[in-house]
């Protein structure tokens, strides 16, 4: 048996290695009387991970890309799961995890995304009554895949995780490695491109000129009751002639916009995926980065015209005041979690294929024992995807948006056992079933915001799925 390996030891080898990791984690199983996780890190010939979600079966795989930040991540299969409900699904999660891990058996992690990591997302909203259309996702779903192939640069590994019961002989090493061996060498083939000019069936979810109106309603509403910001969401619908290929589509946002997070959660029938550029939070070795992004605006067709529009959107009293919301609440949300916070005064721009933002980075030192989780908990919902203040925005936003976001604009990423992770803010993103898609976007209101130009704004931010979607439509 090979796992692509030229100068790697033996297979051998690291199948002996696993196979006593499977019998100490049984021997201890016992001697607790409950499940124990095993975990092995083995090094592979480096295998594109987007190849690797291809190659796996529908259903069962998730994606994680950020070339720019030097990993990338794909997942196969479930060797556990958790899933949470309501407005304690971060805890419930958290603590299961924490359980999980205290006992487990890890062999070889180190470097980022190796050993056991759980993968998966939440709902922006669980008060909001789900609809049929997020029946495969929950308020919360975070997956330990069984086999997790790690990339960053020409260095690869494949995280091999097993939970082995007490009453049961744990797995043989070689049949454990067999199916992730097969996908390996199915995904160093090549993948037949598909044709990029299927046309596409595309209609809004709401009549015409309705997400218009929501939103004046929306500003009316905010200068009565003293709200400050509040962020609305729309749906766009799609339809092709025959399925959607999910990895084309993936491969399109990844080559279009290198420096967003690249998801992919294909569960049941259905996958949420997308290209976001707003990070949630990210924790690695005890330093937190959060990301303040609100107020938007086109890029230009030539240098001057992208310069004129920054200068612009720099100089946007309404932008700049949507943007300040999202700092302040970041800061004051990360004071008692973090030493040594960094906040810089003025906010950038931040630029990707066809949106330019303003962005503000927050940097500090990690409270002991906080998670990525635990930090996300406290972060979700900012400013720049709920409102503020949040509880009387998110009001608004039941009561008026006439959507159900499911998992959009909520966190989705990575934890490891160490509680170092990433959680980004899942924009830029639709949920593709079969051959239909929603699509999803939205804009940060505030009371001088102008409805004809939030629903300009509202149909760019859809342009970046709307592309990867038209190159999927001819598989």
């Amino acid at each position: 048996m090979s796992i692509g390996m030229e100068t790697a030891p033996a297979v051998g080898l690291e199948e002996r290695r696993l196979g006593a990791l499977l019998r100490a984690a049984h021997r201890r199983a016992r001697r607790l009387e409950r499940p124990v996780l095993a975990s092995a890190v083995l090094p592979v010939e480096a295998r594109d991970p987007l190849a690797c979600f291809a190659a796996a079966p529908p259903g069962e795989r998730t994606l994680g890309s950020c070339p720019s930040e030097g990993y990338e991540m794909a997942a196969v299969g479930a060797a556990w799961r958790i899933s949470g409900a309501g407005a304690a699904r971060f805890a419930e999660v958290g603590r299961a995890w924490r359980a999980l891990c205290a006992d487990a058996l890890i062999d070889g992690a180190g470097d980022t995304g190796t050993g056991p990591v759980l993968l998966g997302g939440f709902a922006f909203d669980p008060l909001r009554p789900r609809t049929p259309l997020w029946g495969d996702f929950p308020d919360a779903l975070l997956t330990l895949p069984r086999y997790l192939v790690t990339r960053a640069g020409a260095t690869a590994w494949l995280t091999v995780s097993a939970l082995i019961a007490p009453d049961a002989p744990p797995p043989d090493p070689e049949r454990l490695l067999a199916p992730i061996v097969g996908l390996l060498d199915r995904a160093s083939g090549e993948r037949r491109a598909p044709a990029v000019e299927s046309p596409l069936a595309v209609e809004d979810a709401l009549p015409e000129g309705a997400w218009r109106g929501i939103v004046a309603e929306s500003i009316g509403r905010m200068r009565r009751d003293g709200l400050e910001k509040v962020v609305l969401a729309r749906e766009c619908r799609v339809r092709a002639a025959r399925p959607f290929d999910r990895a084309a589509a993936l491969a399109r946002l990844r080559e279009d916009y290198p420096g967003c997070f690249t998801f992919a959660f294909d569960h049941g029938a259905a996958c949420f995926l997308g290209a976001t550029p707003e990070r949630l939070v990210t924790l690695r070795h005890g330093t937190v980065w959060a990301t303040c992004l609100a107020g938007s605006i086109a890029r230009g067709a030539t240098p001057e015209d992208d310069r004129r529009l920054g200068e612009a959107l720099l100089a946007s009293a309404k932008d700049r005041l949507e943007h300040a919301i999202v700092v302040r609440a970041l800061r004051d949300a990360l004071a008692d979690s973090c030493e040594h916070l960094t906040v810089p005064e003025a906010p950038t721009l931040l630029k990707v294929r066809n949106v330019q933002h303003l962005f503000t980075p927050v940097v500090g030192t990690a409270a002991p024992g906080l998670t990525a989780l635990d930090l996300a908990a406290r972060l979700h919902p900012t400013p720049a995807v709920g409102g503020a203040p949040r509880e009387a925005a998110l009001a608004l936003i039941r009561e008026i948006e006439r959507l159900d976001r499911g998992w959009y604009a909520g966190p989705v990423g990575w934890l490891d056992a160490r509680g170092d992770g990433e959680f980004a803010v899942a924009l830029r993103s639709g949920l593709v079933r079969g051959a239909e898609a929603s699509l999803f976007a939205g804009c940060g209101i505030v009371p001088d915001s102008d409805p004809e130009r939030e629903d300009a704004e509202s149909r760019l931010k859809l342009r970046p799925m709307l592309a990867a979607l038209r190159n999927a439509a001819g598989c």
